[in-house]
């Protein structure tokens, strides 16, 4: 006689007992990423493409850089703060009252370590805004700056990256921070600027570390002549290169693949897929 076939259910997570409340990985998914890339390679052209994207518009986006040209023509909604007091209330804003915005632009986190942090520890920065008390000093950093400056840069990415996670499920966003580029010599990596060991760990903050860079390619054109055309090119898994340096980026989706002239509508649809 054949076995008889029994269906198992999924236990009712209701009765799990746990004392708080239980979500599955469909309802926590935003995005939360650090892009980082040189100078040039298109880091807040391909950032401001969220606005662009339904997933994620509408956009706020912090622009500390001081460097929103690429973004005219976009209807995207920008802030400029002018001191980690500004900083702070556009986070509170985002943790407790935000529901219009589905995404927050960090532009870029290495401008905001040199400028607001490393500024304020040196007493660089006048108090409440963004003016320099002397611009013909040239303090230099001890250990301990680099040190509270690499904790304040820590915290900071772990208070926006989490702003992903909002207890409030309506005001969770796709966090999208922005990095420049760094070679760190003595490890054989290129990673995201930031103080200290923060640029080779920061990828274990966030669900995906990526790198833009600019690449000249060979192609022929309606004619059949060879031509250069300059790709941007999105690494979002780790690469070593013939000279053995390290490019660092990571995916904990495994959804991401090396993206070709990325906007955010292709990150997202790979993401949400």
């Amino acid at each position: 006689m054949a076995a008889k076939k029994t269906t198992k259910t999924a236990p009712d997570s209701s009765d799990s007992g746990c004392p708080l409340p239980i979500e599955r990985p469909t309802t926590m998914k935003r995005l939360n990423i650090i892009l980082y890339g040189a100078s040039g390679a298109g880091k807040t052209a391909l950032a401001g493409s969220a606005q662009e994207c339904e997933a994620t518009s509408p956009v706020l986006f912090i622009d500390v850089d001081s460097g929103t040209a690429t973004l005219q023509g976009k209807d995207i909604d920008i802030v400029r703060p002018r001191s980690w007091k500004d900083i702070q209330k556009i986070y509170e804003f985002l943790l407790t009252e935000n529901t219009h915005y589905k995404a927050v632009i960090i532009d870029s986190l290495s401008e905001m370590q040199k400028k607001f942090s490393m500024g304020t520890i040196l007493g660089e920065i006048k108090d409440g805004g963004d003016s320099y008390n002397d611009l013909g000093s040239t303090p230099v950093p001890t250990r301990q700056d680099w040190m509270k400056t690499g904790d304040q840069m820590r915290k900071l990415i772990r208070a926006f990256r989490d702003l992903a996670y909002n207890e409030r499920e309506e005001g969770r966003v796709h966090v999208i921070m922005i990095a420049l580029e760094k070679s760190d010599e003595k490890r054989k990596m290129v990673c995201p600027s930031l103080p200290g060991t923060l640029g080779t760990d920061c990828g274990a903050f966030v669900d995906v570390l990526a790198r833009l860079s600019r690449s000249a390619v060979d192609e022929e054109d309606e004619e059949g002549n060879t031509v250069s055309v300059t790709h941007r090119i999105l690494l979002t898994d780790t690469y070593v290169d013939e000279d053995g340096i390290s490019y660092l980026a990571k995916d904990r989706s495994s959804k991401l693949d090396v993206i070709w002239d990325p906007t955010m509508e292709d990150i997202m649809g790979a993401f949400l897929s």
